[in-house]
């Protein structure tokens, strides 16, 4: 019988069911072993409710800053954002010729997937000092050479390095800056829910070090300089990439 009370018709025969039908006799034919499901299924309730003790439950509340506030001053054109996706696409399409060409051998050695210290050696050079604002310690740029040698898996976990070493640190530096916009350029599609969660991090992270930036300009009351600082364009730049090539739009400028 259906939901509103009409009968249905039968999808397999059954017959009739003897009384002394005995159910712990294994079945000897299909149309035994219907019997069986049929007369389990006649016992069972339509409706079965749990019952569960909510008082050893604790309520429980998460709260998730879903936006970053940005001062009026950070707002790039539509026009230039439109240019810099364009050029992105560029750069992702002779990437990928490229590597359609074959796998070229870096002229450098590098570190396992794992040794997230051996890849901040070599992005910046240093295994101790922070990454400057605005500044490298030193450190092995992306070449193109070290790009199209790494696979998938290897620069989505570079990627996370990046991020992580964003989030934990809160400074930003044009060679960061450079690794982060040609991993992006790596990244294949369709992105992994992973992956795009870890984009939208990214996003969000640049959002709040570029507020930082500006005000540090309120508190010195000078407003010409934010324009001017070496992180703000690049960290708009990620945060536009993010937003419009990989389609997270709700973390894009307006």
């Amino acid at each position: 019988m259906s939901a509103n009370g009409e009968h249905l018709e039968p999808a397999l025969y059954v017959g009739e069911i003897n009384e002394d039908f005995d159910p712990m006799v294994p079945p000897a034919t299909g149309e035994e072993y219907i019997q069986r499901v049929v007369l389990e299924a006649s016992k069972c309730d339509d409706i079965i409710v749990a019952n569960v003790d909510r008082s050893r439950f604790k309520e429980q509340t998460v709260n998730v800053n879903l936006s970053v506030t940005e001062p009026p001053l950070i707002s790039p054109s539509i026009e230039w954002q439109q240019c810099q996706v364009a050029d992105f696409s560029a750069v992702r399409q002779n990437l990928a010729r490229q590597k359609a060409l074959g796998i070229i051998k870096p002229s450098i050695s590098l570190p396992a997937r794992t040794d997230e210290a051996g890849w901040y050696l070599l992005c910046f050079g240093n295994d101790t000092e922070p990454v400057e604002n605005g500044s490298s310690s030193g450190g092995v740029p992306p070449l193109v050479s070290i790009l199209l040698s790494m696979n998938q898996p290897l620069i989505e976990q570079v990627l996370e390095y990046h991020v992580e070493w964003l989030e934990a640190k809160s400074k930003f530096s044009v060679q960061q800056g450079r690794w982060l916009y040609s991993l992006l350029a790596c990244l294949e599609l369709p992105l992994l829910p992973e992956t795009c969660s870890l984009l939208r991090t990214l996003a969000r992270e640049c959002s709040r070090l570029r507020t930082s930036l500006v005000s540090k300009d309120y508190d010195n009351c000078s407003l010409t300089k934010t324009s001017d600082h070496p992180s703000m364009a690049p960290l708009t730049l990620l945060i536009c990439l993010v937003a419009h090539y990989f389609r997270q739009m709700d973390l894009a400028d307006t």
